[in-house]
C-alpha cells in the first residue's frame, strides 16, 4: 500500500485565507433530470436546451450500448458559463472549451458555454467517461475515433442522427499524407502523434475516418461488431482487422482512402426515448452556497490549490454552520498531503451533518484507528446501504476488531468480485468463519480460495488454512495466522495512515469493489507495456504519486493512483519505502496500463515496480 500522507505543512494563519471572495456579479441556475446535475450563469432557458441535449445524447448511448454494459446512472454534473471572463480562471488549459473531469464522487462536465460550436467538444469528452466507466482498455485510434464520431450527433426531434462528416477533419486528409495504418493503430498515449498539437491533427482525423468506415460503411459495418470485440479481447488491431475482414492493414489502409475520396457518407437516425425529467427538469436558482461549493471544487479540481482554499474558507465564513465548505477543505487538505487538518476538516464536516456517504467513507480513511472507523464507516453505508466500498472496507475494519460474524455479514453485502479480487474475498470469509468454528462454511470459502490463488504463494496460504480448518475439526483450538498469510488480514487499505508515514508499497491486496459471489472471468491478459531506465523524481500529489522515469534519453511520467493495484517485485518483504522528491538515481523496471491524465501530467498508471 503506497501511503501519500507525508510531513505536515506548517500552518497557515486564518487571516490570510479568510479573504472574502467577491460577489458573483451573475445569477447561477441549477438545471435537474435524472442523470444530470447543470449549473449556468447563461440562464434557464439556455441551462433547460444544454440539458436536453445531453439527455438525448446518453439516451442514444444507452439503447446503442450492450445490455451487460449500461450507461452508469450515475448523475454526471454539468458546468456551463456564460462568457470567456467567467471561464478563463477555472479553464483546464489555454486552448480547450469542454473538458470531462472526475470530481469528488462526481463526473464533471465543464463549458465555456452553452452554444452550438461548444457541443461535439463536450460531446467528446462524454464519450471518454462513458468509456472509462465501461472498463475496457481500447486503443487510442479507437478511443478517440469513437469519441470523434459520436462528437457529431445531433438530436432531431424525437431522433438522434451520427455520423455526419467533420469537415475540418475530412478536408485535413485531402491535403496532408496519412500515416501508414500500422503506425496509426500502434498509436499509444506516448507518441507524438498523440500528445503534439502538429503530429495529433493527422492521428485525431485518420483515426475518425477509419471508425467511420468501420461503423457507418455498407462494406464495414457489418463486421464491426466481431472486430471490436477481438479488440476487447485483446487481440492486436492488426489480427483483429483480420479476423473480422481477413484482410491486412494496407488492405484495410486502401480501402480507407477510397471510402475518404467519396462526396457522399451515411449518417444512422435511432429514435430515442426521453424520461419526464429530461423534457421537464426541475429548475431553480442556484443558492449562493450551491454556487460557490461547485465553483470552488473546480478550482480544486482543476490543481488551483490556493484560489481552492480562499474560496472554501471565504464560504466558511459566510456559512459557518454549513459542512459542504468543511468537506472541500478536508478533501483539499488531503491532496496536499496534511493528514491532520484532513482529519480535523472531516470530523467538523460529520460534526454539522453531512449527509454525503462518500465522505464518511473519506472520513473513515484517515481516522486513526480500526475501532474508530467502524461507526465511521456504518455512517456512510446507513447514506447509501448500496455502497460497495463502505460495505468492504467495514469488514475488513471488522475483522481487524474480531467481529468475525459481523465481517461476514458485511461480505454478503458484495454483489460481484473479479477474477483477479476472488481468492483475497475467500480467504477473508474463510479466515472469519473459522473463528466462529462454522468449519463448515469456512471449508467452502477456502476451497474457492484455493481455487481462485493466482500465484504460489496464494496456493500455500490456501492450503495452510484447509489444513487448520481439518485440525480444529478434530481439536479447537485458536487458529494463529502463518506469517506468510498478506491476503487474508490485510496491513490496511488507502488512507489508512497518518500525516507523517512516509510513502510504502505493500504487495497488492484486494481493496476494490466487489458486487457478488459470482466471479467473473477475465480474457487473457495481454502482456503490459515496460518502462525500464532510472528514477529520476517522484511527485506526490495527494492522492497520487508520479513517477519521472529517465529512458532512452527522454523522461516518461507515470502515474500510482491505487496503491491496491501494484505489485513489489524483488523485495523479500514486499515492501518499498519511498521518498518524495528528486531520487538518487535508481534503476527501475515499471509495468504499467497505458492511460493519459492531462492534470497529472502522465502517460501510464503503474502496476508493478521492481528496482535493480
Amino acid at each position: 500500500m503506497l501511503s501519500l500522507i507525508g510531513r505536515s505543512a506548517t500552518a497557515v494563519l486564518a487571516s490570510v485565507l479568510l479573504s472574502p471572495m467577491a460577489p458573483a456579479a451573475e445569477q447561477w441556475v441549477k438545471v435537474t433530470s435524472s442523470h444530470f446535475e447543470l449549473y449556468t450563469s447563461a440562464g434557464e432557458r439556455k441551462g433547460r436546451e444544454a440539458l436536453l441535449y445531453f439527455e438525448q445524447v446518453r439516451d442514444f448511448f444507452n439503447r446503442t450500448r450492450s445490455s451487460d454494459k449500461p450507461v452508469p446512472n450515475a448523475r454526471v454534473r454539468i458546468i456551463a458559463f456564460q462568457s470567456e471572463k467567467e471561464y478563463a480562471p477555472y479553464r483546464l488549459n489555454d486552448f480547450a472549451v469542454a473538458f470531462y473531469l472526475n470530481g469528488y464522487g462526481d463526473d464533471y462536465i465543464v463549458m465555456k458555454s452553452i452554444s452550438a460550436e461548444n457541443y461535439p467538444v463536450a460531446v467528446h469528452e462524454y464519450t471518454h467517461l462513458l468509456i472509462q466507466h465501461s472498463g475496457i482498455e481500447i486503443p487510442a485510434w479507437l478511443n478517440e475515433g469513437l469519441a470523434e464520431l459520436y462528437s457529431t450527433l445531433k438530436p432531431i426531434g424525437k431522433k438522434v442522427a451520427v455520423g455526419q462528416v467533420i469537415p475540418g477533419r475530412y478536408y485535413y486528409l485531402q491535403q496532408n499524407k496519412w500515416l501508414p495504418l500500422e503506425t496509426l493503430l500502434a498509436v499509444d498515449h506516448k507518441s507524438p502523434y498523440y500528445n503534439e498539437r502538429n503530429s495529433a491533427n493527422i492521428f485525431y482525423a485518420e483515426s475518425w475516418a477509419l471508425v467511420h468506415m468501420v461503423i457507418l460503411s455498407p462494406e464495414y459495418r457489418p463486421h464491426s461488431d466481431k472486430l471490436f470485440a477481438s479488440i476487447g479481447s485483446g487481440a492486436g488491431a492488426g489480427d483483429a482487422f483480420w479476423r473480422a475482414y481477413a484482410k491486412t492493414p494496407s488492405q484495410v489502409q486502401k480501402d480507407l482512402e477510397q471510402y475518404m475520396r467519396r462526396t457522399r457518407f451515411n449518417e444512422v437516425v435511432f429514435d430515442i426515448k426521453l424520461e419526464k425529467s429530461a423534457e421537464d427538469p426541475d429548475v431553480a436558482p442556484a443558492s449562493r452556497l450551491e454556487s460557490g461549493i461547485v465553483l470552488a471544487d473546480l478550482l480544486a479540481l482543476t490543481h488551483k490549490q490556493e484560489e481552492a482554499k480562499r474560496a472554501y474558507y471565504a464560504l466558511l465564513q459566510e456559512f459557518p454552520k454549513s459542512w459542504e465548505p468543511e468537506a472541500g477543505l478536508a478533501e483539499l487538505a488531503w491532496r496536499e498531503k496534511q493528514g491532520d487538518g484532513a482529519l480535523t476538516h472531516f470530523a467538523r464536516a460529520a460534526e454539522l451533518g453531512s449527509t454525503n456517504p462518500r465522505l464518511y467513507y473519506d472520513y473513515a480513511r484517515v481516522a486513526p484507528d480500526g475501532r474508530g472507523k467502524i461507526p465511521i464507516l456504518k455512517k456512510a453505508i446507513e447514506l447509501d446501504p448500496g455502497y460497495q466500498e463502505a460495505h468492504r472496507y467495514l469488514a475488513f475494519c471488522l475483522l481487524q476488531d474480531r467481529q468475525y460474524q459481523e465481517a461476514i455479514d458485511q461480505l454478503r453485502q458484495l454483489k460481484s468480485i473479479k477474477a483477479e479480487q476472488a481468492f483475497s474475498y475467500y480467504h477473508e470469509w474463510a479466515f472469519a468463519a473459522l473463528q466462529l468454528e462454522k468449519f463448515d462454511d469456512a471449508q467452502k470459502a477456502a476451497d474457492a480460495a484455493r481455487k481462485y490463488a493466482r500465484t504460489a504463494e496464494e496456493t500455500t496460504t490456501a492450503e495452510d488454512l484447509l489444513h487448520a480448518i481439518a485440525n480444529r475439526r478434530e481439536r479447537p483450538e485458536p487458529y494463529r495466522r502463518p506469517s506468510n498469510e498478506l491476503a487474508a488480514m490485510p496491513a490496511g487499505l488507502p488512507g489508512d495512515h497518518g500525516a507523517d508515514e512516509r510513502p510504502t508499497l505493500r504487495r497488492a491486496e484486494q481493496r476494490e469493489e466487489p458486487k457478488t459471489p459470482v466471479v467473473k472471468s477475465d480474457p487473457a491478459p495481454r502482456p503490459k507495456p515496460t518502462v525500464r531506465g532510472v528514477l529520476q523524481q517522484i511527485d506526490c500529489l495527494g492522492k497520487a504519486v508520479r513517477l519521472r522515469v529517465l529512458t532512452d534519453g527522454k523522461t516518461v511520467a507515470l502515474a500510482i493512483t491505487d496503491p491496491q493495484t501494484v505489485t513489489v517485485k524483488g523485495s523479500s518483504t514486499g515492501t518499498l519505502d519511498l521518498t518524495c522528491g528528486p531520487q538518487k538515481a535508481k534503476a527501475v523496471i515499471l509495468e504499467y496500463d497505458s492511460h493519459t491524465d492531462a492534470q497529472l501530467g502522465t502517460t501510464g498508471v503503474v502496476t508493478s515496480i521492481e528496482f535493480r
